[in-house]
């Protein structure tokens, strides 16, 4: 072998060192970058959190005097279409007139003279399974929660709870 064909061992290990300085001062410097993004993340995180927290507090203090809206009750379109289904016409009208005629439904016996029956008025159709009805006589008034089903047009009554306030 020449010295030409084989290289100053010296020379190569300068190389090699060359190479791997530079991809170490490569990786040190994507590191750095990666660092100082994820350090610039999350301040933006934490500027972001305080925007947002001061952003509730606010929307707090706007709403706090803000009446919640109440409850919807009644009957869905998908309930007036079950009962219509079960040979019910108008199911709120039909319920009404039905449970006017039901004044034997009233669990509490009126005094001597007096009768109670349902107010038209005080009939409320909560949803597909429940009514509260007022009723009154002379003395006093009261309400009923009652469950109802429907079978084949006809409406089967039945008292949840009542209550009667003597006047």
């Amino acid at each position: 072998m020449s010295e030409q064909d084989n290289p100053k061992p010296q020379n190569l290990k300068t190389s090699e060192r060359l190479v791997w300085l530079g991809f170490m001062l490569f990786f040190v410097v994507v590191l750095a970058i990666y660092i100082a993004r994820g350090d610039g993340l999350e301040q933006d995180l934490a500027e972001a959190n305080r925007d947002l927290l001061q952003a509730q507090m606010q929307l707090q203090q706007y709403t706090r005097h803000e009446i919640p809206r109440p409850v919807e009750l009644g009957l869905t379109n998908a309930h007036l279409q079950d009962l219509q289904r079960r040979g019910m016409v108008r199911p709120n009208e039909r319920l009404a007139d039905d449970l006017m005629q039901q004044t034997g439904l009233i669990p509490h016996e009126a005094p001597e003279g007096d009768a109670y029956a349902f107010r038209r008025d005080g009939i409320h159709v909560l949803n597909n399974q429940w009514v509260l009805a007022n009723f009154e006589g002379d003395s006093a008034h009261g309400q009923l929660l009652l469950a109802y089903e429907v079978v084949h047009g006809n409406v089967h009554w039945e008292v949840l709870e009542s209550t009667l306030d003597r006047i």
